[in-house]
C-alpha cells in the first residue's frame, strides 16, 4: 500500500500539483492519502479531495481512502505528533509513505520532514519547484514542464538505501 501525507495551505493547487506530478511522473499512486488541515483552511477539503480521488481513478481505477485530520497550527507539539502518528501508524501497516512538504505553513513542512526523516521511515519527500510566479496557482497540467520540477528530497540528500 502506497500512502501520501500532505498538509493543506492556502493555495489548493500548491496541494494538487505536487500529488498531480507525483501519480504523472513517479507512478506514485497512492491508496491512501491524508489530509492535515486547520480551521482557515478547512474550506478547501471538498475540492482538494475530490480532484486527488479523480487523478488516481484516471491513473489506476481504485477509489483512495481520503482520511483528513484537523489541527490546531498554534499548538507546535501537536503539530508534530499528528505527523508522527501518521507516519508511526502507517509504517506498522507496511505502507510506502510520501510526504509532500511544498504547500502549508514552513513549521509544518519542517516538521513533517523531521517526523518522516527520523528513524529513516520515509520512503519519498516531495516538493515541487515552480520557477516563475506567473505558473503559482495554476493546474500542473498547464506549467510548461522546464518551469515545474518534481523533487524528492529523500533521493537528493542521498538518504534512500
Amino acid at each position: 500500500m502506497r500512502s501520501w501525507i500532505t498538509t493543506i495551505g492556502p493555495s489548493p493547487f500548491a496541494v494538487i500539483n505536487t500529488f498531480w506530478a507525483a501519480v504523472e511522473r513517479d507512478s506514485w499512486i497512492s491508496e491512501r492519502i491524508f489530509l492535515i488541515y486547520n480551521e482557515e483552511t478547512a474550506q478547501f477539503l471538498p475540492g482538494i479531495s475530490k480532484v486527488m480521488e479523480s487523478i488516481i481513478l484516471e491513473h489506476d481505477g481504485k477509489r483512495p481512502e481520503i482520511r483528513c485530520t484537523s489541527i490546531n497550527e498554534d499548538n507546535l507539539a501537536q503539530v508534530y505528533r499528528t505527523y508522527q502518528r501518521i507516519i508511526n501508524e502507517e509504517r506498522k501497516n507496511g505502507s510506502e509513505i510520501a510526504i509532500d512538504i511544498t504547500p502549508g505553513r514552513k513549521y509544518m513542512s519542517a516538521f513533517s520532514m523531521h517526523a518522516g526523516l527520523k528513524d529513516g521511515s520515509i520512503d519519498r519527500i516531495y516538493y515541487i519547484h515552480i520557477r516563475g510566479r506567473k505558473f503559482m496557482n495554476q493546474p500542473y497540467p498547464l506549467i510548461p514542464i522546464p518551469y515545474c520540477d518534481l523533487e524528492d528530497i529523500v533521493s537528493i540528500g542521498g538518504m534512500q538505501e
